[in-house]
């Protein structure tokens, strides 16, 4: 019996000596590790371009008014209002309601309703509100062309424009609301419900240099008085047509990203994802180099942008969204099919304060799938995953303003982040 133990006892250590599956702690793979790495542009990316184009004016549907802005924007808005109503109901002497098509004009007023967070004022400005006399077209109308089509071309006869005829002024106090009314008398108030004027149409300007205002929506009302009753009552004409003016366009920036504006920029980047890391030297130490990149093993990616001051004339004062796309054909830029959005909804927000005092700060756009896609090399129909990214508004265009970061060659060029997860290889014995 006691020889039966020993031999028993004997055999358990022989299994403790060669099996890798005993209670010692040194024959498992040690713990995930996770590590954070960041790789140069030098070491990921190529083929940086930015494209601009993309949209019109017109497609915001609102406003801008601006004069010396920055030094150098001016804006004007542009718009057509539609047939005032030629009938009321009106209700008589007995109290019963009928139809008067005998209406007589008193005045009126076109009312501008100012966003408020969007607009960089820092008083009361003074507005101008003029009569257009040349036929223009919402869709393609710039500061140096009326009509700008394929059917033909018109120029302002004067850019901006003009010449402009005014009909009334105000002041807007951005302390006391988000309107800013102009008072007409009967005479201003045809000039713009003339429907058979073909260049019927009203202009707000600035008269105040240094202030940039974000218009939302622009009304006519008229005042008439009934034939039936002595009341006085006002219609509201509402709007057919709005767009704006501006100059100067900026031009294409040169060692820059740019993303925004309108017609909106894009910018544009191919990315080589390493097979395999030799740094950096916390990696090394943690699990030991080289280490073999697959998707398993990135947990995150993100492209790492650095923001930078843009031209006050056209810096944000409000929150952007950007997104990421992936390029499907990039030989067709700037008119290459692009894929789904990558972050979504309205992207990654900026604040405002990032391309002005917050200049240097790094922003992070995730692209996981992206680039977990590009480690599995994977097929779709037989055409490899996509290497190329379009950087761009999540709603396209967006508004006048735009974002600025730092390109390649730069100081604070763009940088790919990684964190990583594996562990050390286990060797058994």
């Amino acid at each position: 019996m006691a020889m039966l133990l020993g031999l028993t006892v004997l055999g358990s250590v022989a299994c403790v000596e060669r099996t890798p599956t005993s209670v010692d702690p040194d024959l498992f793979p040690g713990k995930p590790t996770s590590v954070a790495v960041s790789l140069s542009w030098e070491e990921f990316g190529s083929n940086l371009e930015v494209f601009g184009g993309f949209g019109d004016v017109y497609e915001l549907g609102e406003g801008m008014v601006a004069r010396s802005f920055g030094g150098v924007l001016d804006a004007r808005t542009i718009l057509r209002f539609s047939a005032l109503p030629t009938s009321a109901s009106v209700t008589d002497s007995t109290g019963t309601s009928v139809t008067d098509t005998l209406l007589s004009l008193q005045g009126g007023r076109v009312v501008a309703f100012v966003d408020t967070i969007a607009s960089v004022v820092s008083g009361p400005v003074t507005l101008e509100l003029g009569a257009l006399r040349q036929r223009w077209h919402q869709a393609s109308a710039t500061w140096s062309m009326a009509v700008d089509t394929v059917g033909g071309q018109v120029p302002w006869a004067e850019p901006g424009a003009g010449p402009l005829e005014r009909v009334a002024t105000a002041v807007w106090d951005p302390s006391r609301g988000d309107s800013v009314v102009f008072f007409l008398d009967t005479t201003a108030v045809k000039l713009f419900r003339d429907t058979a004027d073909v260049g019927r149409g009203a202009l707000l300007g600035m008269l105040t240099p240094g202030a940039r205002l974000k218009v939302d929506h622009v009304a006519l009302r008229a005042t008439v008085r009934a034939s039936r009753a002595d009341t006085l009552l006002e219609l509201t004409s509402s709007l057919e047509a709005l767009t704006f003016l501006y100059a100067p366009e900026p031009g294409a920036p040169g060692d820059g990203l740019r993303v925004g504006g309108v017609p909106a920029w894009r910018t544009t980047l191919d990315l080589a994802v390493p097979a395999r890391l030799t740094g950096p030297p916390s990696l090394c130490a943690a699990v030991g180099c080289p280490v073999e990149l697959t998707s398993g093993r990135v947990n995150y990616a993100a492209l790492v942008l650095s923001s930078r001051r843009t031209d006050p004339a056209f810096r944000p004062s409000d929150s952007l969204g950007v997104d990421v796309r992936a390029i499907y054909d990039r030989s067709a830029l700037p008119k290459s099919p692009l894929g789904a959005a990558l972050i979504g909804g309205y992207g990654k927000m900026m604040g405002p304060g990032l391309f002005g005092a917050g200049e240097g700060t790094d922003v992070e756009i995730p692209i996981t799938n992206f680039v977990r896609a590009i480690l599995q090399a994977d097929t779709v129909d037989g055409f490899p995953p996509p290497h190329s990214l379009a950087i761009l508004s999540a709603v396209e265009p967006s508004s006048l303003a735009f974002a600025s970061f730092w390109g390649a060659g730069t100081p604070r060029a763009p940088r790919l982040k990684l964190i990583v997860t594996t562990s050390r290889s286990v060797e058994l014995p």
